[in-house]
């Protein structure tokens, strides 16, 4: 995949290095502090889950319109400023949606958690508002295949900072209210970097071109702004809800314990991140030159190869998943969000197989036909969570999020099978399954050996990621796992020379 494979590697390089030091935190701070853990968990998903109504729709605006504005000479016709014209525009209905509900809000949680979101709501809002926008400006740098950079200032100094601040807290150096302000500096420092960084790749264009903007493109501006923020805030709650549930309807605790096995989740999609970040202006321009053979070969290539990485890590995680309960401080806590990594772990190898099917029907003429299925999946996901989290506790919040995400990704690919008559499947997708769960079993014959839990993780998993990754490069499952493994081999080769 030529750019695409090379900016994702790097991009994974990045995330899992991230994920090492979050997960050295995951193990041995993130229990010590769970409530304040679970208080940083809300303030930052206040920004993921508010980004479609406060960018209103500008952060796919960036990728989806971005081919018809592309023009280098002429500053992009004033791309950028009109992004930030979106955010602004979003941020006053945000604020306006925000002032009526507050007292709704207040109300329906627990006095706890509503006298939290009161202290701390002017700290939260500009946290929100400083994550958008710097986000914002990450994906539009996507556009000119610059992912890495911005993934280390947005994401990866986000998982230095938050340990670095919690540990201030455990060690009584700061007090809770004053993180907090540290996470808003750290924001402010992010936004500046990535001005910065765009600036000096010379894609910083400030000056509008209101002349560019035709009656019939802001009509079709218009209609894709209101699918873009319904349709993504939708698939939010349809993938984010979960959390807010948890934080709302059970004690302040819970939510560290949750966020803690979302966490060890998230280190399976982290290749997703990667070749998503990677790929999707590719997909954009695919779709606007109609270059529909492009376009499947794309949707395959991403899809197997996420779905192998998916079972390897996937499956690594759930054999030693008891093992890392049991190094973590205070265990008999932090082990009640084992099912949660579970069916949240499904749910993203689910996310990771289905491919790109989410972008190339936002980037599509047919967006609109996603909105009403899109809405009525992210209205059942609350349902689900209403339902479940009372009666399963924080295995039902796991569950109501994995069964929506599945029923998102089968929509999905139906509705581009039906539009472009492609598919992310074949016969090797079956035969990663099949080998995944057979070295799965033949792994589960081995003895564990209790009391040594580093020892009994790495003797089980151990055999597991090396079975099972001969098996998918010498069966050949996916030809850009085995061009990569090539090309790491013959670098290694001659760094031993």
């Amino acid at each position: 995949m030529g750019v695409i494979q090379r900016q994702g590697f790097k991009h994974s390089i990045v995330n899992f290095v991230g994920l090492a030091i979050g997960g050295a935190s995951t193990l041995w701070l993130y229990p010590l502090v769970i409530g304040e853990y679970g208080i940083f968990q809300l303030i930052l998903s206040a920004g993921v889950v508010g980004m479609p109504i406060l960018a209103l729709g500008a952060n796919t605006v960036a990728i989806r319109f971005f081919p018809h504005f592309q023009d280098k000479a002429s500053g992009h016709h004033g791309f950028l400023p009109f992004l930030f014209g979106l955010f602004l525009t979003g941020s006053l209905l945000a604020g306006s949606i925000l002032l009526l509900s507050w007292d709704w809000l207040i109300a329906w949680m627990p006095s706890q958690k509503a006298s939290t979101l009161s202290d701390h709501l002017f700290q939260v809002i500009p946290i929100a508002c400083l994550w958008v926008l710097s986000s914002l400006l990450s994906i539009y740098s996507f556009n000119f295949k610059r992912i890495v950079i911005p993934s280390i200032l947005l994401d990866f100094s986000q998982k230095i900072t938050v340990p670095i601040l919690l540990w201030m807290v455990y060690s009584c150096w700061l007090t809770l209210d004053q993180a907090i302000w540290g996470l808003l500096a750290h924001g402010i420092l992010v936004f500046l970097g990535l001005l910065y960084y765009i600036h000096s790749i010379g894609q910083l264009h400030l000056k509008p071109d209101w002349r560019f903007f035709t009656p019939s493109l802001k009509r079709e501006l218009g209609r894709f702004i209101l699918f873009s923020s319904l349709g993504t805030f939708s698939i939010l709650i349809i993938s984010k809800a979960d959390l807010f549930l948890v934080g709302s309807l059970m004690p302040i605790d819970n939510t560290g314990i949750y966020s803690i096995a979302v966490f060890l989740a998230a280190v399976i999609e982290v290749p997703t991140k990667s070749l998503y970040s990677a790929s999707v202006s590719s997909v954009a321009l695919h779709i606007a030159n109609n270059d529909l053979e492009a376009l499947e070969s794309l949707y395959k290539k991403v899809s197997i190869n996420l779905l192998c990485i998916g079972l390897l890590l996937f499956g690594a995680l759930w054999i030693a998943i008891d093992d890392l309960y049991s190094i973590m401080q205070k265990t008999e806590i932090v082990a009640n969000g084992k099912w949660v990594f579970f069916f949240i772990g499904l749910g993203k190898l689910a996310d990771m197989a289905s491919g790109l099917n989410n972008y190339m029907i936002v980037y599509s003429p047919h967006y609109m036909r996603a909105l009403v299925p899109v809405g009525i999946l992210a209205a059942a996901n609350i349902a689900f969570g209403l339902y479940l989290i009372p009666a399963y506790g924080l295995m039902g919040a796991a569950l109501s999020t994995f069964i929506s995400i599945l029923l998102y990704n089968t929509l999905s690919i139906l509705i581009v099978w039906r539009k472009f008559k492609i598919f992310p499947f074949d016969p090797h997708t079956l035969l990663a399954l099949t080998l995944a769960f057979v070295v799965y079993l033949l792994v589960l014959i081995i003895p564990r050996i209790h009391g040594f839990p580093i020892l009994n993780a790495a003797l089980h998993v151990g055999p597991y990621l090396l079975g099972l990754g001969g098996l998918f490069l010498g069966l050949r499952v996916s030809n850009d796992l085995n061009d990569l493994a090539r090309q790491l081999f013959g670098k290694w080769r001659s760094f031993l020379r």
